[in-house]
C-alpha cells in the first residue's frame, strides 16, 4: 500500500490545509480498492447537536465534516459521518451510544462531547472494542481506568482548575469570588477544585448551584455581594454565561464572570468584561493555522467557530488515521481500530503532536485563559 494510502497526520498546512504523515509501509500489502472498501465506514459525532449547547455541537460536527472531506481527497478514503445528538442529556447519549454500537458501519466514536455523555455511553463503546475520542470532556477522572477504549485530545479538569485558581488569585488578585455550578457531572467536580484552590490562596469563597438548562439567574445575583470580584461558572453553554454578566450588570454588581470550556463562544459569550478558560487555542491567534482556517471558512461558507471544532477536527483524524491503519490488509475491526488509536504520533494543527498515555489522555496539553471585551477576544494566559 502506498504512503498516501496510510497518512494518518499533520503537515502541509500551507499548501492546502491538508495533513499527511508517513507511517511505516506494513508487511503485508492491499491494493488501493480494498482499502478504499475498507474504509467506506462511518464515524459517529457523539455530540448536543440541539438544545441548549447545540452552538458547540453543531461546531464539532461541522469540523468533523470538514476533516473527514479533506482525509477522503488526500487519501482516497471513503469516510462517512453519522450523527448522534445528546441534546446534552446524559440519557440520550446513552441512547446514541447504543445506536452506534448495534450499527457494523461505525468504526469510532468522535465524542461523546461533554462528560455526561462520556459517563453514559463510554461503557458501551467499551464491551465491543469501540473507540471514542473525545475533542472537549474534560472531567479528570474519565481516564482513571474505566473506559478502556475512551480517548481525548484535549487535556483535563486536573490541569485546568490550578490555572484558573492561579489566574483569579494572581493575575485579577480577587480577594472575594462566588464559584458556581450548573449540576452536572462536568461543572461540579471542576467548581469543587476551584473552590478548594481560591481558599487555599485565602480568597473568601460562596458557593453556588444552578440546575443545567436555568436561563434566569437573577436569585443568584442577588446573593453577589458588591464586593465580589469574579463569579467563577462552570458552566457547558455560553449563552447562560452571557445571562449572568448581563444580569450582574443590571443589579449594579461589580463581579466579572469567568467561564469555562462552554462559554467559549464569540457569537454568543460576548460581555463587557470577562474571562473564559478554554481546553484549546483559538486557531485565529496562531499564525501556524491560518491556511487550515482559510480552508475550512471555504468549507463551512464562513461558519462562526470557536475553540470546540478544531479538537473534534483532530480527533477525527486520528480515528481515521487509525482505521486506515487497520485497513493495510484490507479488512479492519474495531479491536484493531483502537489498537492503532492509542499508537498515534501524529502533528496537531493546535499545535504540538497528538500521542496518548497509558489511560487515553494526550500528552502535553494545556488550557489556555482570555479575556472578553465588549465581546473581542484576546489571550492573556
Amino acid at each position: 500500500m502506498r504512503k498516501g494510502l496510510i497518512a494518518a497526520g499533520l503537515a502541509g498546512l500551507a499548501a492546502a490545509a491538508i495533513v499527511t504523515a508517513a507511517v511505516a509501509k506494513p508487511a503485508a500489502q492491499a491494493a488501493p480498492a480494498q482499502v478504499a472498501a475498507c474504509t467506506n465506514v462511518s464515524l459517529g459525532v457523539l455530540a448536543p447537536l440541539t438544545g441548549p449547547a447545540a452552538f458547540l455541537g453543531q461546531e464539532q460536527l461541522s469540523w468533523v465534516r470538514f476533516a473527514a472531506s479533506q482525509y477522503n481527497r488526500a487519501n482516497r478514503t471513503r469516510f462517512k459521518v453519522a450523527l448522534g445528538d445528546s441534546q446534552l442529556s446524559a440519557s440520550l447519549a446513552r441512547t446514541v451510544g447504543r445506536r452506534f454500537v448495534s450499527n457494523s458501519d461505525v468504526m469510532a466514536v468522535i465524542g461523546g462531547s461533554t462528560s455526561q455523555s462520556v459517563i453514559s455511553s463510554s461503557g458501551l463503546f467499551e464491551r465491543v472494542g469501540l473507540a471514542s475520542i473525545s475533542g472537549s470532556a474534560t472531567r479528570t477522572d474519565l481516564t482513571n481506568g474505566q473506559f478502556g477504549t475512551f480517548f481525548r485530545v484535549v487535556p483535563h479538569d486536573g490541569f485546568q482548575a490550578p490555572q484558573i485558581v492561579n489566574f483569579v488569585s494572581r493575575n485579577l488578585r480577587a480577594q472575594q469570588a462566588v464559584v458556581l455550578d450548573s449540576q452536572d457531572d462536568y461543572s461540579i467536580p471542576l467548581s469543587q477544585a476551584v473552590a478548594r484552590g481560591l481558599q487555599a490562596r485565602n480568597v473568601d469563597v460562596d458557593r453556588e448551584s444552578v440546575a443545567a438548562d436555568e436561563t434566569d439567574f437573577s436569585s443568584i445575583v442577588a446573593n453577589v455581594g458588591n464586593d465580589v470580584d469574579v463569579v467563577v461558572f462552570a458552566t457547558q453553554t455560553a449563552s447562560a454565561a452571557q445571562t449572568l454578566s448581563e444580569q450582574l450588570r443590571e443589579q449594579g454588581k461589580n463581579a466579572v464572570v469567568f467561564g469555562t470550556d462552554g462559554a467559549y463562544s464569540p457569537s454568543q459569550y460576548k460581555p463587557r468584561t470577562g474571562y473564559v478558560s478554554s481546553f484549546a487555542n483559538d486557531l485565529r491567534f496562531l499564525r501556524s493555522a491560518r491556511a487550515i482556517v482559510r480552508a475550512y471558512n471555504r468549507f463551512s461558507g464562513n461558519k462562526a467557530f470557536g475553540t470546540f471544532g478544531p479538537p473534534s477536527y483532530m480527533a477525527a483524524w486520528v480515528a481515521m488515521g487509525a482505521i486506515t491503519r487497520a485497513c493495510s490488509d484490507g479488512t479492519a475491526t474495531r479491536a484493531e481500530v483502537t489498537r492503532q488509536v492509542r499508537r498515534t504520533n501524529t502533528p496537531s494543527i493546535l499545535g504540538g503532536r497528538i500521542q496518548f498515555t497509558r489511560r487515553g489522555d494526550v500528552r502535553g496539553a494545556k488550557f489556555y485563559i482570555f479575556k472578553v471585551t465588549n465581546g473581542t477576544y484576546a489571550l492573556v494566559g
